[in-house]
């Protein structure tokens, strides 16, 4: 049996079709899903971009950072824009640990990874242990690649922001970076989910006829920031808007602060556009899969990494104090070859470290001893109706943890409790940790259980993100 990991990087689940989305075109997606084991209620037992992929590609729990330390500043201009170590979990995948790809290539699987998702490759990243080949495409977000004229990024980066982003140095050199990195093009192929998916397919054509069973990671860092697809995505949700193109959002929880609510509309239409053009791309893969008949004796995985913030709250960005369904819910979708559990959409509360032992039973692979998160396949089959009572995340110094009635989110150092009821608001619109104390203690003693002690506080100071808090 081969096995086909597709993470697509901030893809909001609310934003597929799948999910209940009815103004975004994402047919293929929508297809994909309908062929699927479809899971309405999966968190990332950690996030963002490495400490996800870490625990998705070892089947361990990186939650909650214990014993983090910040990781030494090895990336040009790391220290100037305060990117040094900055996030608890961002770090290599620890030796002592076995990732997917060298547990499958050490019992004879052939392996592959293209991604664009450059912060795995980036010096002393490890994201491509294990795999016999990998392709990493470059030029994404601030990857120094090609090289620029004084002060090349900034005036690259001015036409795509308002009057109320230009204070922000930080985002004004990785919006420069990008867009020096990406000029010029010449067509929608040379963008970047078209390059991943494309690379993807050539794989698959170079290896389908060999004799041993495959796993492909395909990690496409699109929908991510910045958003610059091709001008006839973004008519589709946006077309007669005749402003600023803001492609690439602060991270805010003031968003009104530097949008209109027109640039706002068409930084959302920006998004969907991108989204769109994933979707279109993830298709031409799939058309590849079923043109070289590997839909029958693969499986197959779709997973989001996280989501985004859009205005939500007033929130844009990926903002570790807004960890609210917009940034917590999760597309997975698990594609069986023989169509069990197709066409299901299943509530249980399930996490990114429980995809690892569920591909591998049904690949009739043995499940390693050390690995922590949970088969999900007796779900589908109706054999369990769920696998946990609580699901649990953290986003650098701050922590979210939900059961069915209610969700808490707080710091690391236990202040900044909000609690919400999830049955009434399902949208964390009401804080009601101030009139309703009951379940604070109580979410906070399973908090302690999960995190088996205290919550590690970590010290080191993020110059942007704490500068915007109140």
């Amino acid at each position: 049996m081969n096995l086909i990991l597709v993470i697509i990087d901030s893809l909001r689940q609310d934003h597929v079709g799948a999910y209940g989305n009815q103004w975004i075109k994402t047919p293929n997606l929508d297809v994909f899903c309908r062929e699927s084991a479809l899971f309405s209620r999966a968190y990332p037992e950690s996030l963002p971009t490495l400490p996800f992929r870490r625990s998705t590609l070892t089947g361990k729990r990186v939650f909650p950072f214990a014993g983090w330390k910040p990781y030494p500043a090895s990336y040009p201009f790391s220290e100037v824009f305060g990117l040094t170590g900055l996030i608890p979990g961002w770090i290599p995948i620890p030796h002592e640990d076995t990732p997917i790809s060298e547990l499958l290539t050490g019992r004879g699987y052939n392996t592959g990874l293209v991604t664009d998702c450059f912060h795995q490759h980036y010096p002393g990243m490890n994201y491509h242990r294990g795999y016999k080949t990998w392709q990493f495409i470059r030029g994404q977000e601030w990857d120094c690649w090609k090289p620029s004229e004084s002060n090349g990024e900034r005036n690259a980066a001015l036409p795509h922001m308002t009057e109320g982003m230009m204070w922000e140095e930080r985002k004004t050199w990785e919006l420069g970076r990008y867009l020096i990195n990406n000029s010029p093009r010449h067509s929608e192929e040379d963008y970047f989910a078209p390059q991943v998916f494309r690379a993807a397919s050539d794989w698959l054509a170079a290896n389908y006829e060999n004799k041993d069973p495959f796993f492909l990671c395909i990690d496409c860092f699109d929908p991510h920031e910045p958003w610059d697809p091709p001008k006839y995505y973004v008519d589709l949700y946006d077309p007669d808007y005749d402003g600023i193109d803001v492609v690439m959002p602060l991270y805010s929880d003031k968003a009104d602060s530097y949008l209109s609510e027109a640039e706002l509309n068409h930084m959302k239409a920006l998004y969907a556009g991108e989204v769109s053009m994933v979707d279109r791309w993830f298709g031409h893969f799939m058309d590849q899969v079923k043109l070289l008949g590997l839909e029958n004796d693969t499986v197959m995985v779709v997973v989001s990494d996280h989501g985004h913030q859009l205005g939500d709250r007033n929130f844009t960005g990926k903002l570790p104090w807004g960890l609210m369904p917009a940034l917590l819910d999760l597309v997975l979708a698990i594609r069986h070859p023989e169509g069990e559990g197709a066409g299901g959409m299943f509530d249980s509360m399930v996490m990114n470290h429980d995809i690892l032992p569920t591909v591998l039973s049904l690949m009739g692979e043995k499940i390693p001893e050390w690995v922590e998160g949970q088969n999900l396949w007796p779900i589908v089959r109706g054999e369990k109706t769920r696998i946990r009572e609580y699901a649990s995340s953290c986003f650098k110094d701050y922590y979210w943890i939900r059961n069915e009635d209610h969700a808490m989110v707080c710091r690391s150092d236990w202040s900044e409790v909000e609690l919400y009821d999830i049955k009434n608001d399902p949208e964390y619109l009401v804080d009601i940790s101030g009139e309703n104390q009951k379940p604070v203690p109580q979410m906070k003693a399973l908090m302690l259980e999960v995190a088996g002690g205290d919550l590690p506080v970590h010290t080191v100071v993020d110059p942007l993100l704490d500068g915007l808090k109140k």
